[in-house]
């Protein structure tokens, strides 16, 4: 219950949900980049982070996290950097969102890019799965696809 001048201190977890996935095909018919297209809400605007925040808990923090894997014999297996056992890492930053002024609610679009090619995403057939993650650290709910087909050289 909240009586006037109380502050709401909820915690919002941020939202999101699978907009599509595009793939660009180079001039030699082989494909070139994978992107994927997401949508985003959160309602108390604290998604993302600034140059500036690279101490304490945000040292080294993605708060975008990716997770490719590559289709084997019909399985998926965590995809690793060409012929090492070291797997791939794709996450990111997403840069300080949040609006100016009272309202902090927030939503819109973001596009990740993917190189398709033998040093990144060397799988003919990948699945993923990503997560967003706020200055609060509340998780968004986890949005993915499988059997992306990929033309490789």
């Amino acid at each position: 219950m909240f009586g006037c001048g109380d502050k709401d201190d909820t915690n919002y977890a941020p939202a999101i949900g699978l907009e599509g996935v595009d793939i660009i095909e180079r001039n030699d018919g082989y494909d070139s980049l994978l992107l994927i297209h997401f949508w985003y809400e959160d309602k108390d605007g604290n998604l993302g982070l600034s140059d500036a925040d690279t101490t304490d808990q945000f040292r080294g923090f993605n708060n975008l996290h990716i997770n490719f894997r590559e289709k084997l014999n019909g399985v998926y297996k965590e995809l690793m950097i060409k012929n090492t056992t070291i797997p791939t890492d794709f996450d990111q930053r997403i840069p300080d969102l949040t609006p100016t002024g009272k309202n902090k609610e927030i939503s819109g679009s973001i596009t990740v890019s993917f190189a398709v090619d033998p040093n990144e995403i060397h799988a003919d057939t990948v699945e993923f799965d990503l997560k967003i993650i706020d200055r609060l650290f509340n998780e968004s709910n986890i949005i993915g696809m499988s059997d992306v087909s990929l033309r490789q050289q």
